[in-house]
């Protein structure tokens, strides 16, 4: 069984990649896993440590412990940030859902609506970008401000960059950061 006429395996590809970034941009929005790192506290009579982990909206303290941030340690880049991954998500959405839908008009054999091969594109270059200003402003704007001990923090950010017919993958950049304070 061959392609339907007009389509080339490129537009299959990309159709499926987009919808694998898609999904691990989802995944990786709703995780707490954006900055892990260790932490100790001691006492005269008790000594803590363990992992910590911070997201957009809330950390974890282990593997179980986990709360929303506080309102009062959310900075305006992690606003923003959080802003712009949601604006990604919803545009990979968008451009994932035209895809399919000028896949099945294909496949009906329906008139060639010659706009869908520029939104697609453009809604996945949208996506993209709005994925590289969230990592940004959390790279650069809230991850500095972490303070968990000596060892310093990894941050572990997920990227998903959507380029050229939706084709999306996820990239993963390791940062560390030592001994810095919160700054408010």
């Amino acid at each position: 069984m061959g392609l339907p006429s007009g389509f080339t395996v490129l537009h299959c590809v990309g159709t499926i990649l987009l919808s694998i970034g898609v999904l691990l941009h989802i995944v990786g929005l709703a995780t707490p896993s954006w900055s892990s790192g260790s932490f100790s506290a001691s006492s005269q009579t008790t000594y803590v440590s363990g992992t910590i982990m911070y997201g957009l909206w809330k950390f974890c303290i282990g593997t179980d412990a986990c709360v929303e941030l506080p309102s009062q340690i959310l900075t305006d880049e992690w606003r923003a940030a959080g802003a712009f991954a949601i604006l990604g998500m919803l545009a990979g959405l968008g451009a994932l859902g035209l895809a399919c839908m000028y896949f099945v008009m294909r496949v009906l054999a329906k008139p060639d609506m010659n706009i869908l091969k520029l939104i697609i594109p453009a809604a996945g270059i949208v996506a993209l970008l709005c994925v590289v200003i969230s990592t940004s402003c959390y790279g650069g704007g809230v991850h500095p401000k972490i303070n968990m001990s000596a060892e310093g923090i990894v941050a572990s950010v997920s990227i998903v960059a959507s380029v050229g017919i939706g084709q999306e993958n996820q990239r993963l950049s390791r940062v560390k950061v030592t001994d810095q304070k919160w700054r408010h």
